[in-house]
């Protein structure tokens, strides 16, 4: 790791007085900050802009008190981090509204970032429907090389990142803390995995806690490094929308799985296609949007061999075209309790339907 390097981005982004848009017209005309911070003779001090608190920050090279305890914790947790004027820097961050000057990271970030990348967000809490519906898309998907971005958060994040992994495709997962530890502590074992097979980043130095204003801004970064945003299921005042609107500002297309309009998870991306986000019922649909040709095997729906009394149940699904309580379905097929309740459970196993709200099932 390059501590002069970082010690220089450290003292530029802790300097006073000297907001985000200042720092970048900086950088612009001195690109690398180890040229003057620490330099009094450097010519950034001609310039009438800086205040005078900022030049004499910069030109004493003054640092804040966490640099140290920053630069242990990236040797120690083999943390690297890229500058937001290095020639590896993501491209699709940099012309956000709010871009990291330093973004951290473990892992093989660049190689991640050069597949086709979709960022995936949903509730913390999906529905049967939401996961198999997750599961079953992002698949074939995640099959053809996709990068999968998402959170790490338990639920609809947790899903999208062992989409990929199983997969054997690239996954990113963006915290909203330093990478020297790990939110929430049941993905320890997940965030290992992704690292292996993709990257851990954040915007936040090391030892930096985990804050609930923090979520907001790192979903930035989620929708920028994609080329579209996929809202699975989400509430209309979640994490997972305002992802959708950072996408949206930045010019990424959206995507949302609909769902059924009396689900409170369902609200969000109803919600999301009503304003015109592209709407995404099986895997086709997403493979075509993000521009991939398709293969013999994308245009053969794979369907499990069904018993007749599988297939029965799986018709009436289809037919009826909505939720079907398990006692309907006793009066509907007159099988036994015990056999209705071994053909419903066999039909979730090979994935051709759910269990839904209270004892119901959906087809998928």
């Amino acid at each position: 790791m390059n501590s002069a390097k970082l010690k220089a981005w450290l003292c530029l982004k802790n300097t006073p007085e000297l907001n985000l848009k200042s720092t970048l017209e900086l950088l612009k005309r001195f690109p690398d900050p180890q040229s003057f911070v620490g330099n009094p003779a450097h010519e950034v001090y001609n310039d009438q802009s800086l205040s005078r608190a900022s030049a004499d920050y910069l030109s004493q090279a003054k640092l804040p008190d966490y640099s140290n305890r920053t630069l242990e914790l990236c040797e120690s947790h083999h943390i690297s981090f890229l500058c937001i004027t290095d020639a590896d820097y993501p491209t699709s961050l940099r012309g956000i509204l709010v871009p990291p000057l330093v973004l951290y990271y473990r892992g093989d970030l660049l190689a991640a970032l050069r597949n086709v990348c979709l960022a995936v967000v949903g509730t913390r809490k999906p529905s049967t429907y939401g996961m198999e519906m997750c599961r079953r898309i992002l698949a074939p998907v995640c099959a053809r090389g996709t990068t999968i971005i998402s959170g790490l958060a338990m639920g609809i994040d947790t899903i999208a990142h062992h989409a990929a992994l199983q997969a054997k495709s690239k996954t990113v997962a963006v915290l909203a803390h330093g990478l020297d530890s790990i939110y929430p502590p049941a993905n320890k074992s997940l965030s290992e995995k992704i690292e292996a097979n993709g990257a851990l980043i954040s915007d936040y130095e090391p030892g930096t806690k985990l804050e609930r204003w923090n979520f907001p801004a790192r979903n930035r970064i989620i929708s920028a490094l994609a080329q579209a945003v996929f809202v699975v299921e989400a509430p209309l005042d979640s994490g997972a929308l305002l992802t959708a609107r950072f996408g949206t500002e930045q010019s990424r297309s959206i995507f949302a799985l609909p769902g059924n309009v009396n689900h409170l998870n369902a609200q969000g991306p109803n919600q999301l296609i009503k304003d015109g986000a592209k709407i995404i019922t099986c895997p086709e649909d997403v493979l075509d949007l993000l521009g991939y040709s398709p293969e013999i095997n994308d245009q053969l729906e794979f369907l499990p061999d069904l018993s007749p009394e599988e297939q029965q149940i799986y018709d009436i699904l289809g037919a009826e075209n909505r939720e079907i309580s398990f006692d309907e379905f006793l009066i509907l097929t007159g099988f036994s309790f015990g056999k209705l309740s071994i053909v419903l459970l066999n039909l979730e196993l090979k994935g051709m339907v759910a269990k839904s709200s209270g004892n119901s099932f959906l087809r998928l």
